[in-house]
This record gives structure tokens, C-alpha cells and sequence, in this order.
């Protein structure tokens, strides 16, 4: 490993793994870095604030970059680079994480990282001017490169203790700037807007000066050309269970059962949880006992309606190393386990989701990438995290539960990632019988909350302040779309009775 130690302007030393002292490059962090990767194209690359250097952690450092497409850092401090502004642009990506887990992040700080010096090789036709600041330059390459495929992390292991130092985010002219080369222009508007709205401020002079920048471009084949041989182990015994959660679907699920039957690696067990809300009803899968299946079946039958608790019931059941969290209405090729087995074998990942097309759609997006999506339905899980998660019953019948689900598997240090081989067939099937109307707390309130109080709890929890206020501005132009000939002052009113009668119902459920 080679350290390229900065005190955030310029490179004051250069320090391999066995203490020795290489000479100045006298260029600045970014062009110093892909130069030592040019000379040393095998090496391990790491970069650290010299405030911070006495409790960097090579070693953890090198243990932790278990393949080559990955990029880690660390920011120790509360201000991220970027103005928290960046929220009012970009709804996805940035999540409301504790800072003392690993999580999967496009903010990559220049207080601590580490990269292969194959992947700045890869990369650097991608990066236009090694000079610029150097958070700005790891920033501008991941917010580009990770949903094409690069792996990203913050990671807390890099550092030996916590430390802090002061921090500011970059101005309003870099933030402007930096959305201007990132995203479309449109969302330059939205900034500007948003800002406007919500702090009462105008950013004229940033606006302008944005409008002087091009927007960077993406070549994925740069990207296509790292191979990813993952060194972590995360399969030991290979052994997996599959949950069912079901109702009123007989047919289906032994379908599912069938496609579970053909596996080339077979599940040691299936856990079916049949729901029927009839007080006097039985189950209706007598296929279960009447047929040998190369699997244990465990069954549960249950009055009790909702497919959270159902699904709960289920993962309290998994005994095997892995957890297939499959739907009643998939269908799915017989090499579906070993394939994903083999991709997170690959890439060294312990939760994944695959692509889940209905009949006869396409699947657009064939790039294998951390997401911040999570399907109760289609994805695999190691059941070392299920003692640390569950599925809250607050969004029983309601939305938002698949990611809540997600977001505690990210709030406990695990990474989802999305695979669109192989896939898995969602039919949509039509409900199946024995489903009643949920009555909710809010039904018989006269002035309903909209948006979905459990949409709008995912984002008060798992978001910034300004992605609410964002999300806020998109619900309410949306509304207006729908409504743009009705008087804009009724319009506001109603909208706000409703937006506020959901933001009291998050709050108190």
C-alpha cells in the first residue's frame, strides 16, 4: 500500500506499507494519486488528511477492499463536502445513516479512502482535471460512476478511533456548479426554486455562474474494463431456506414450489405462511402433504391477515445460512440459487435483489449496482441479519414496508445490490380470496392524508430535511398537473390540509 498524505490542499508526504518515504510528486492530491497509479498499477492506493493519519488503519484498509471495482472512505466530521442543499436535488441516493456503520455512498471524502490503482487506470480518461479540489474530484467521479457499477462505501474501520475536526460544506457556487455538470438542467431550476421556497434565499450569482460549466460525461466501458473477484467470504455452507408468505393463492404457490422442486441447488427448506381471515376456514394447500418434495416444508396457517406478520413469522423460522424472500406469484428458471449464490460469491455481497420484471417486460437497467431499492420479494438475504431486523408492523397494509426493511438491513451494515441476471417473473397475479378493506386510524377522519402517511414515515425517517421539502415540492406540482385550471388559492389550501394531515399521522404512527 502507498499513502498519500495532504492536509487538504497539497500532498505534504508519500509513505508506503513498510514505512519508507517516497519523493514528492509536487502536484496536487488528485494528479498525485493517478500518477502513483500509472507507476504502480498493481498497488493499493489510500489517501488520509495528515490530522488524521496517526489512526488510519492500512491494514484494515487493504483487508477491506476485497475487490477491485470499490472505492472507500471516510468522513469523520457532520458536514458533508457538498451543502446538505444537494438533498433538494437528488431523492434517492442519500440516505439518513448512522455514521458508525459501513453504508453505500456516492460522497466520497478526502479525509481517508482507498482504491486499486487498476481502477484509477480504468477511470482516468473519466477524469477531466486532476487539479481541482480533491473532494470535488472524488465526487464528481463516483456520483458518475457508482450507478454504473462502481462500489462505494463509508467506511468507520479505516480509522483506529473517532476523531473530528472542523469541516464547512463547499459554497453555494460549487453546489450549483456540481449539479449543473451532474444532472440536467431542469434540476438546476429545481435547486433554485427549492432554495427559494423553503429558506428564502436567492442564489441569482450561483445560478449564473453554473450556467459557464458543461456537464461531465459517462463511458461505461471504462468502467467494464475491472474485473470483480471478490476476496470476502460470505457462502460457507451454501445452505438456504425460501419464505412464502401467501393468501388465497393455492395455485400459485405450488407453482412456486415446482420452480423450487427443478432447482440445481436445492433450498433445505420452505417456510409457507397461509393466511385466511374466515374464522372457520382450512388451508387450502393440501399439495403440501400429498406430494414428496425434495425440501422440508414447514406450514403455517394463520387468520391473522397482513403479509408483514406473515413475513415475520416466516424469517423467524430460517435456520439456513442464506434466506430466499420470495413471493406466491414468481416464477423463476432452475439454476435461479446457483446463480445468485455465484454472484454474491463474485462480488463478496450478502444481500441481493434481482431484476423483477412482469410477463413480457423488459429489463432497462443491466448494470449490476448498489441501490437504494429492496423487494420483499425477489431478494436473498444472510440470515445473520434477520436477529437484527423485521418487517414493522406500522405499514401493514399500507406502503413503504419493503424499504423500511431495507434501509434497517443497511442501519445494521449490510449492502444491496442489485443483479439483473438472473431474473425472477413477477405475474401479478390477481389477489387471491378472503381479502377485506383495511380499516386504518385515519379512515374516518374528513380530510384524508395524502401522500400515504407510511410513504411520507420513510421519509422523515431515512431522509433529509431537504428531500422532505423536496419530495413536498414534486407532490405538490404533481397535484397542480391534475388540477392546473382550479383556483390556485383553493389549491393550496386543500393540498396543505391534506399534506399536513399526513405529516400528523407519520408522526404519530
Amino acid at each position: 500500500m502507498i499513502v498519500v498524505v495532504h492536509n487538504t490542499r497539497i500532498v505534504t508526504q508519500i509513505v508506503t506499507a513498510d514505512g519508507n518515504h517516497l519523493g514528492l510528486f509536487k502536484k496536487s492530491i488528485g494528479a498525485t494519486l493517478f500518477d502513483l497509479a500509472k507507476k504502480y498499477p498493481e498497488e493499493v492506493l489510500a489517501w488520509c488528511d495528515e490530522r488524521a493519519y496517526t489512526c488510519f488503519d492500512a491494514h484494515m484498509a487493504s483487508a477491506l477492499l476485497h475487490h477491485d471495482k470499490m472505492i472507500l472512505s471516510f468522513n469523520p466530521n457532520i458536514n458533508e463536502y457538498l451543502s446538505t442543499r444537494f438533498g433538494y436535488v437528488d431523492h434517492a441516493s442519500i440516505l439518513s445513516i448512522p455514521k458508525n456503520v459501513s453504508f453505500f455512498t456516492w460522497q466520497v471524502s478526502a479525509t481517508v479512502g482507498v482504491v486499486k490503482s487498476s481502477l484509477l487506470n480504468a477511470l482516468n480518461e473519466l477524469v477531466p482535471n486532476k487539479n481541482e479540489p480533491f473532494d470535488y474530484l472524488l465526487q464528481s467521479l463516483t456520483k458518475r460512476a457508482m450507478p454504473n457499477g462502481l462500489f462505494c462505501y463509508s467506511e468507520p474501520k479505516l480509522l483506529t478511533r473517532s476523531i473530528g475536526f472542523n469541516q464547512e460544506s463547499s459554497s453555494d457556487y460549487i453546489l450549483f456548479r456540481f449539479v449543473k455538470q451532474h444532472k440536467s438542467l431542469k434540476w438546476l431550476v429545481v435547486l433554485f426554486f427549492n432554495i427559494l421556497m423553503y429558506e428564502k434565499r436567492l442564489s441569482i450569482l450561483p445560478l449564473i455562474y453554473a450556467l459557464f460549466f458543461a456537464a461531465r460525461k459517462w463511458n461505461n466501458k471504462q468502467l467494464e474494463r475491472v474485473e470483480v473477484c471478490s476476496k470476502k467470504q460470505v457462502v460457507s455452507t451454501g445452505e438456504i431456506d425460501v419464505i412464502v408468505p401467501t393468501i388465497g393463492r393455492p395455485e400459485h404457490v405450488y407453482h412456486v414450489l415446482c420452480d423450487l422442486r427443478n432447482q440445481t441447488h436445492l433450498p433445505q427448506k420452505v417456510i409457507v405462511v397461509e393466511q385466511n381471515p374466515a374464522l372457520n376456514s382450512n388451508s387450502q394447500l393440501n399439495f403440501l402433504t400429498q406430494e414428496i418434495w425434495p425440501f422440508i416444508i414447514d406450514h403455517t396457517f394463520t387468520h391473522q391477515p397482513g403479509a408483514c406478520n406473515a413475513r415475520n413469522i416466516a424469517l423467524s423460522k430460517v435456520t439456513s445460512e442464506w434466506v430466499f424472500m420470495c413471493d406466491d406469484d414468481n416464477r423463476f428458471e432452475a439454476t435461479l440459487i446457483e446463480k445468485v449464490l455465484a454472484n454474491v460469491k463474485q462480488y463478496g455481497v450478502e444481500v441481493l435483489s434481482t431484476a423483477y420484471p412482469q410477463v413480457n417486460e423488459r429489463i432497462d437497467y443491466m448494470t449490476i449496482h448498489q441501490t437504494t431499492i429492496f423487494g420483499s420479494g425477489n431478494s436473498f438475504v444472510k440470515s445473520s441479519y434477520l436477529k437484527q431486523v423485521q418487517f414493522d408492523a406500522t405499514y401493514e397494509f399500507c406502503y413503504g414496508e419493503d424499504f423500511d426493511f431495507g434501509m434497517q438491513l443497511r442501519k445494521a451494515g449490510a449492502d444491496v445490490v442489485y443483479f439483473p441476471s438472473p431474473a425472477i417473473t413477477h405475474l401479478k397475479a390477481p389477489m387471491g380470496g378472503f381479502r377485506i378493506k383495511p380499516v386504518f386510524k385515519w379512515s374516518q377522519d374528513v380530510v384524508q392524508p395524502i401522500p400515504s402517511p407510511t410513504i411520507l414515515l420513510n421519509y422523515l425517517k431515512y431522509r433529509t430535511k431537504e428531500q422532505v421539502d423536496a419530495y413536498k415540492t414534486i407532490f405538490y406540482f404533481k397535484k397542480w398537473k391534475k388540477n392546473v385550471f382550479q383556483n390556485p388559492f383553493v389549491f393550496l389550501k386543500e393540498t396543505n390540509l391534506h399534506w399536513n394531515a399526513s405529516k400528523k399521522w407519520s408522526e404519530k404512527i
